[in-house]
């Protein structure tokens, strides 16, 4: 069969971000047998007139759409992208009636299908959703239909037609998996990246993004990660992911990097695998990630900075005790504190991560955060006013129970939680203790960074994570904020 792959995400802030996760569908497709071919909207100007277009000219069997997420998690400058997928799948639909394949089938997946298959997909009015990974439901599905078979008992897929109703869940594992074993088909799977306008991601972006992991081991009461990658980790074999970095040195003269797990350092052991493995190979490299407090070592920071990481973005969340509690973190304030003196002592640049306006929180709790981030002297801090919930979370069911949201499908719209005790102290704070630092970013109080600014930064060759430029007295308080 041919599938045009859709890929829908748009935004631009803080850079354009490589569709991974489409270009891992992309090439589960190929694998399989079928055509495929890749509508990528990121960058086009007229993106609906660009899909016309393609439905008319490729004649495609099925027309699959990846939709990254459904809005920023950003409050309360929240940008909403479910309107723009219900746009793109109603111009899928008229095209399709004056075109070769009018009942062509409409399947939407991504982590934003993930979190709400079945209201996403009666709200999209599509006909089939894949919940969660689809590197084997996607080409699952393609069979069933070639077959002229209900893909509907393909676990993670739902269907708007013949009565379907939840998915079958995902065959996640349900026990810890060795630091060395395979995480399943995935991880022996190479991205179709040759499928995308990879070049000008990297023009535009800076990097390229490597996944090492999927799962997830914590219990934070607002993350989805668990829910759309599973709660133990499938890890990729270290050798591999050093092979997967070696071909886009050599093929695509990248230099640039960003692992794009949730926690790249757990299993410390992975993390020093991947780390030693790049080592051994003397593959000369920058690269970032996202980073726990928790197991994050010395020891280990010393081996990934000889590996070449240059930066780690650090879920923090909070510097006070009880809020960290009741956000369900796996590690103490003092925590973080040492971690961040031990960045401070190998040399890795470090930007928190914050949540705030959580249950309990107060501005005591968040007064108190503040100056404990501010003494660890950051090159940055990212500060988000506002829990966004979704359903599946603990958060996100305790707001259901407790009637701040009526059903599912109402978080489908943005809904954020703050405490009450804060809900008129906490933006005006950010914002006057942002003000005074220049190196805290409010993506959903402050405007972000305009896009021709962050276009000639990226012109001029600067490869790194946008925030290490608050290093730099002239961008201070300028770099997001620059309209």
């Amino acid at each position: 069969m041919k599938v045009l792959l859709v890929s829908a995400n748009r935004e631009q802030f803080p850079d354009p971000v490589f569709p991974l996760g489409a270009a891992y569908a992309a090439g589960a497709i190929r694998r399989a047998g079928h055509r495929v071919v890749v509508l990528d909207l990121a960058f086009l100007r007229d993106p609906e007139r660009s899909l016309r277009e393609s439905i008319l000219r490729e004649e495609a069997d099925i027309l699959a759409f990846s939709l990254r997420n459904l809005d920023n998690a950003a409050y309360p400058l929240t940008r909403f992208y479910l309107p723009d997928y219900r746009n793109l799948l109603r111009t899928a639909r008229e095209t399709l009636l004056h075109s070769a394949h009018p009942k062509a089938p409409l399947v939407v997946g991504g982590s934003a299908v993930g979190l709400m298959p079945v209201p996403l997909v009666k709200s999209l009015e599509a006909d089939y959703g894949v919940a969660g990974e689809s590197e084997e439901a996607f080409p699952a599905l393609l069979d069933a239909l070639e077959r002229g078979c209900s893909p509907l008992n393909i676990p993670g897929v739902v269907g708007a037609k013949e009565g379907g109703g939840a998915a079958i869940p995902l065959p996640f594992p349900d026990s810890p998996i060795p630091p060395v074993a395979e995480g399943g088909s995935w991880s022996r799977l190479r991205p179709a990246r040759d499928l995308f306008d990879l070049p000008r991601y990297l023009r535009v972006g800076g990097m390229a993004n490597i996944q090492t992991k999927r799962g997830c081991v914590f219990r934070c009461r607002y993350c989805t990660y668990p829910l759309l990658e599973g709660r133990e980790h499938r890890l990729r074999d270290p050798e591999d992911v050093a092979d997967e970095i070696e071909e886009l040195v050599e093929r695509s003269r990248v230099r640039s990097f960003f692992f794009v797990d949730s926690v790249f350092n757990l299993p410390a052991s992975h993390a020093e695998g991947v780390s030693r493995a790049l080592i051994r190979r003397k593959i000369r490299i920058r690269w970032s990630a996202y980073a726990s407090p928790a197991g994050l070592t010395r020891g280990l920071l010393e081996t990934m900075a000889a590996a070449g990481c240059d930066g780690l973005e650090v879920g923090s969340d909070s510097a006070d005790g009880t809020t960290l509690l009741a956000l369900g973190k796996g590690f103490s304030a003092d925590r973080i504190l040492e971690v961040a003196e031990d960045c401070r002592k190998v040399g890795i640049p470090l930007c928190h991560s914050l949540i705030f306006g959580g249950p309990g929180e107060t501005p005591e709790t968040v007064r108190r955060t503040c100056q404990r981030i501010d003494e660890t002297r950051p090159m940055a801090v990212v500060a988000m006013a506002g829990v966004r919930l979704y359903p599946g979370t603990p958060l996100g069911e305790w707001a259901l129970s407790s009637g701040l949201v009526s059903s599912e499908e109402d978080f489908l719209e943005p809904r954020f939680f703050i405490d009450p005790a804060v809900r008129s102290f906490l933006i005006p704070y950010l914002e006057a203790f942002s003000a005074a630092r220049g190196n805290w970013i409010l993506p959903g109080v402050v405007p972000p960074l305009a896009p021709t600014t962050q276009r000639i930064i990226r012109f001029m060759g600067y490869r790194k994570p946008l925030w290490h430029l608050l290093k730099y007295g002239v961008f201070k308080n300028r770099v997001y904020r620059d309209r």
